[in-house]
């Protein structure tokens, strides 16, 4: 089959985010399973974070060159209604099925795929703004005023449309199945998926420290992620203000600020205010594809404290790579690693829990049986799996 997959951008700061990371990796898997993948975008940087998988695929981009996101709501309607339209046209007329990935890709997929006459197959990695305006209690963003719902509704109405018009829906946990339900009164398609095989073999850990610059008697905490509020890295950092009795412990906070720089700078006040420069290091940058490894592969534990969250391959790499895993139910990956060895739940927005927990891992307890999770990992979630799945469902959807 010949299969195209569209996104917004791939590749700039992050290479891009999880998301376009994922479809690289599924448009690899699917040409080692012998298909045709063409890529359609807006924004293409060439030699990003996810290179390893971009380089090996076809792709074609309204732009070339460093790009940012849209600014604020009018850059970002522009964008929407006049020229992701564009990208739908770089999609190839012998395509056999479009598969759009998030959510402002969906438009340029739905276009493309009612011009082509093929079916659309929507990979729903994250909520969109119409989701926010129906179900504001299941977002990231949390419970809204009633007007400000109406206007939302009335300005993304434009995604109702085009989900609805969707052959197949794929969500990575229960949560979003009923998301989709309830905003778009569809059924959605779970298709969980692990880390690629890669993060199995991770770099030596003695090596990466070095590179790192991290001490061997240091305990490495590892909080993960583009900084912005849910994600609630000002918890990880209070939790770190309530283990100053432990001199050897240190908190790294990876991620680029770029989507919400603001949020960056108030995490660097509360580090700041905390007297806790010593102990948490906030670099604000994205992180590239060796130092991601490295990362993992020297922490001691890793920390996701999402309190809503479509998914979260980064515990689960973490998990891969040999480190165990703090995290809450607000995570998707609750779902599949809660009761798991190496994983410790705790509740959301209880920075003296996650204290208490980072405690316990510090005693050494958090590696016991990490080794079995890591081999059910590979075997049940395993990135070839996923890519098998999302093939079946292409050839459900056009009937092949």
């Amino acid at each position: 089959m010949h299969i195209a997959l569209v996104n917004h951008h791939v590749g700039g700061k992050a290479g891009g985010g999880g998301g376009v990371r994922l479809m690289l990796e599924l448009g690899a898997g699917l040409m080692e399973r012998g298909h045709r993948v063409t890529v359609a975008c807006y924004d293409f940087l060439e030699g990003s974070e996810f290179s390893y998988a971009a380089d090996r695929l076809e792709i074609r981009s309204v732009r070339q060159g460093p790009f940012e996101l849209p600014a604020d709501n009018r850059a970002l309607a522009r964008r929407f209604w006049l020229e992701m339209p564009k990208v739908a046209k770089l999609v190839p007329s012998d395509a056999d099925v479009v598969n759009s990935h998030d959510w402002i890709a969906l438009r340029p997929g739905r276009i493309a795929a009612g011009r082509l006459s093929v079916p659309l197959v929507w990979t729903r990695n994250n909520e969109s703004l119409w989701e926010r305006a129906i179900v504001p209690q299941l977002s990231i963003t949390g419970k809204r005023s009633l007007p400000h719902r109406v206007l939302q509704a009335a300005l993304t109405w434009p995604d109702l449309l085009d989900a609805r018009r969707a052959d197949a829906i794929a969500v990575l946990s229960a949560q979003q199945v009923e998301m989709v339900r309830r905003s778009y009164r569809k059924d959605a398609l779970l298709l969980p998926v692990g880390p690629p095989a890669h993060f199995f073999d991770p770099p030596d850990r003695a090596a990466a420290r070095a590179r790192l610059g991290i001490d061997e008697d240091v305990f490495l905490v590892v909080g993960m992620g583009t900084l912005v509020e849910h994600r609630c890295f000002d918890d990880l950092i209070e939790a770190s203000a309530l283990l100053a009795d432990d001199p050897k412990l240190h908190t790294l906070i990876a991620g680029s600020d770029h989507e919400d720089r603001a949020c960056g700078d108030r995490l660097a006040a509360q580090i700041a205010a905390g007297g806790l420069g010593e102990r948490v290091t906030l670099p604000r940058k994205s992180l590239s594809d060796t130092e991601l490894k490295d990362t993992y592969v020297a922490a001691d534990v890793f920390v996701i404290l999402s309190q809503r969250y479509a998914w979260g391959l980064a515990p689960l790499e973490a998990l891969a790579s040999g480190a165990p895993v703090i995290l809450t139910p607000g995570a998707g990956v609750y779902d599949i690693l809660a009761g798991r060895p190496g994983v410790q739940v705790v509740a959301s927005r209880d920075p003296r829990a996650i204290a208490q927990a980072i405690r316990r891992w510090r005693s050494g307890e958090g590696r016991d049986g990490l080794d079995s999770t890591r081999r059910w990992l590979r075997e049940e979630y395993a990135l070839d799996t996923y890519v098998a799945r999302m093939e079946q469902v292409y050839a459900d959807v056009s009937g092949a």
